[in-house]
C-alpha cells in the first residue's frame, strides 16, 4: 500500500513541478476550455511558438494533455479536465 502512495506522489509532484511555471499553468487553464492549436496558444500566451511546443510535449509526455495531427496543424486537449 505504501509502495503505491510513493508512487503516486511521485507522479503527482512531477505534475505540480510542471504547473509551477506561469505559462504552463495558462496553458492549462486555456486548454481546460477546449482544444486549441500551436497557432492559438502562441497567440493567447503571448509566448514563442517553440516554447509553446517545449510545454505541450512535457506536459503531453507525462499525460497532462493529448494531441492530433490534421493536415499540418498539431491540436492539444487536457486528458482529464479535473485536473
Amino acid at each position: 500500500m505504501y509502495k503505491e502512495i510513493l508512487e503516486k506522489s511521485a507522479q503527482v509532484s512531477k505534475i505540480m513541478d510542471i504547473l509551477s511555471h506561469e505559462k504552463r499553468l495558462a496553458l492549462l487553464c486555456m486548454l481546460s476550455e477546449g482544444e486549441k492549436n500551436i497557432a492559438e496558444l502562441t497567440r493567447d500566451l503571448d509566448i514563442s511558438q517553440s516554447l509553446v511546443s517545449q510545454f505541450a510535449l512535457k506536459m503531453k509526455d507525462q499525460g497532462i494533455l493529448e494531441s492530433r495531427k490534421q493536415g499540418k496543424e498539431v491540436f492539444y486537449h487536457v486528458v482529464d479536465t479535473k485536473l
